[in-house]
């Protein structure tokens, strides 16, 4: 059966990871614009740089309609279906912990040096979540399994000979945080049991939408009590904006997809735009739930971010499929059809080449700009290489 698939999403997908890849790297550069870098927790604000990690988490709700609609038509069994997806959800989750935990290690006192540790784990989640090419041959099977196996041995050696803390008071891998994998994971987990849970028309998608924001602007604002659910739901509401993003892209799927309405691609750009003008419009007026933080996750950030999903991506998907005009975004390609490996290649670079190679002065003003984008592209022709050589990861 023909996968069905628009190139504009892939296209949009490459050019979000690409953008984390440059923002990433702009992080260590100094004497540049603050427009060039995250919002400090305590301002009210955002840049383009605080909507790149909602872009990812956008597509990532753009394609679980077309996922879920090609994995059941290929299984119809629900329990191979949710396997699926906790076995992702999972994978996204261990991945985004042991990455946050490579920042926090304590070099002197881990069993083994940082960047080789840092290493191993990249190197272990290839193993682990490559593709491997389909063969009938049991000595390919064989391999291919002795290397998943392999990678999942390093994991565990890594999680044992892990430390952090202060000499003294040191301890083993713990979740201080989800990493930006896990955030996603957990995103696209609770997004996807709201989109099972109903019809998958536009018209339940978008009380979705609106429902999650009732939601989230109630528990900000204790409207709903002291009842133990709602408290607890408080204290995951950082999840639940993550995954109001998720929704926002779900349901500009639906709109490119005709769910529940009759419309050519002019209207459905219409349509987007007018999606996009709505969260605009929410976006201002739940400022007061929270300002403005991704730090904090707050709903006006989220809807602002979701605004400009909804405005970017009908100008590619008018470009490339309305109009044809693709090959501008060749560069694209390994970023948007091999995302996972494009994400961690640039922390695998530095754990092998470390940065004392990088004069200093590419660390400050333009020339750590221009660094910066010049690394973004050659992580992609990195990137491009290893996906013509069978390395392409897949949770």
């Amino acid at each position: 059966m023909k996968t069905e698939r628009i190139l504009s999403i892939d296209i949009f997908r490459g050019l979000t990871i690409f953008m984390m890849v440059f923002v990433n790297e702009l992080a260590a550069v100094s004497g540049i614009p603050a427009w060039m870098k995250h919002v400090a927790a305590d301002v009210n604000g955002m840049t383009f740089v605080d909507v790149v990690f909602p872009a990812f988490l956008f597509i990532v709700g753009m394609s679980i309609p077309f996922a879920v609609s090609n994995r059941l038509a290929k299984d119809s069994s629900k329990v191979s279906f949710w396997k699926h997806t906790l076995i992702r959800t999972l994978g996204l989750i261990i991945l985004g912990v042991y990455m946050v935990n490579a920042e926090e290690m304590n070099a002197e006192a881990n069993l083994i040096p940082k960047r080789l540790w840092s290493a191993l784990l990249y190197i272990a989640a290839i193993l682990i979540w490559n593709n491997y090419p389909k063969s009938t041959e049991r000595s390919k099977q064989n391999l291919y399994t002795a290397l998943k196996i392999g990678g999942i041995l390093i994991l565990i050696a890594l999680f044992a000979s892990y430390r952090k803390g202060s000499e003294g008071d040191l301890i083993g891998m713990t979740p201080s945080w989800w990493g930006i994998l896990g955030l996603i994971g957990w995103a696209y987990l609770i997004a996807i049991l709201a989109y099972m849970a109903g019809t998958k028309k536009l018209a339940y998608l978008l009380a979705l939408f609106l429902g999650f924001i009732f939601l989230i602007a109630g528990l900000k604002a204790d409207v709903f009590g002291e009842l133990s659910i709602f408290l607890w739901l408080k204290s995951q509401s950082g999840h639940l904006v993550h995954s109001l993003i998720v929704i926002s892209g779900i349901l500009c799927s639906a709109i490119l997809r005709g769910e529940g309405i009759k419309a050519d691609a002019k209207q459905k750009i219409a349509y987007m735009l007018l999606a996009g003008m709505l969260c605009l419009i929410l976006a201002y007026f739940m400022e007061g739930f929270g300002g403005i933080s991704k730090i904090k996750a707050s709903l006006s950030w989220a809807l602002y971010s979701s605004a400009s999903c909804f405005f970017i991506f009908p100008l590619v998907y008018w470009l490339v499929d309305m109009k044809g005009r693709k090959s501008w975004a060749n560069f694209l390609k390994p970023a948007g059809t091999n995302p996972l490996l494009t994400y961690i290649l640039p922390a695998l670079f530095y754990a092998i080449a470390g940065y004392g190679f990088i004069p200093e002065f590419l660390n400050i003003g333009f020339g750590g700009i221009m660094r910066s984008l010049l690394f973004s592209f050659f992580i992609l022709f990195l990137a491009d290489q290893l996906t013509k050589r069978s390395i392409r990861l897949q949770l």
